[in-house]
């Protein structure tokens, strides 16, 4: 009777003994956590972004709008020019600066002929230099320009008699061309007017829009 109950306490002991091992065991399992797997993250190299210098524009220089012509048109009225009269002709500028200068000698003009006049055109304006190569030293001169006539110009007839001589003019014009310039030719026409051995100099005008000043 004492060895099955001793047997008994055995059993018993050595069930509760495996009980508390597995479930001892079965703890640990669930407190043991897996190690986290590590997230990989891939960079790809940029290059740096480099601003380009902004381009400097550079203003091209102005296009020149020198004078490139000037021609001066006279209707004779009812009594013309004789021939031993001689005509002198000078275009001015703004500032009275001689611009072109012409004339004609020893030409009759009758009663109602048109004659055209070409100017030679004269340099006047002074450029800021010297040239050093002259002697003495010179200024250096340029021809006229269109900003010259930015306050309009003038042109001047006279006339040189061999005695007497009367010259009556219906109609006077005077047509400039400037290089570059969208406005070319500029063409200015006066009412007439009469000269003669008395009254030998006829002073024209004309505004900074190349219209006639009466």
């Amino acid at each position: 009777m004492v060895s099955k109950l001793n047997s008994m306490k055995q059993k018993l002991f050595l069930l509760m003994t495996t009980f508390f091992l597995s479930t001892y065991l079965f703890a640990q399992v669930k407190t043991v956590r897996p190690l986290a797997q590590k997230t990989v993250v891939t960079t790809t190299a940029t290059k740096p972004i480099i601003n380009p210098q902004p381009v400097k524009s550079q203003n091209p220089p102005p296009k020149p709008t020198d004078l490139q012509e000037a021609v001066v048109n006279i209707v004779s009225g009812d009594d013309g020019k004789d021939d031993n009269t001689l005509v002198q002709i000078d275009i001015y500028d703004g500032n009275q600066r001689a611009a072109a200068h012409g004339g004609d000698i020893e030409k009759e003009y009758f009663p109602g002929e048109n004659q055209t006049l070409n100017a030679d055109l004269k340099a006047s304006e002074y450029t800021g230099q010297i040239d050093n190569s002259k002697y003495p030293p010179l200024p250096v001169l340029r021809e006229a320009v269109l900003s010259d006539f930015a306050n309009g110009g003038s042109v001047d007839t006279q006339i040189a008699t061999i005695g007497n001589d009367t010259w009556k003019i219906s109609s006077y014009s005077l047509t400039l061309f400037f290089n570059n310039d969208p406005g070319s030719p500029h063409k200015i026409t006066w009412s007439g007017f009469t000269l003669t051995q008395d009254n030998k100099l006829k002073h024209l005008e004309f505004d900074k829009n190349f219209n006639p000043i009466q």
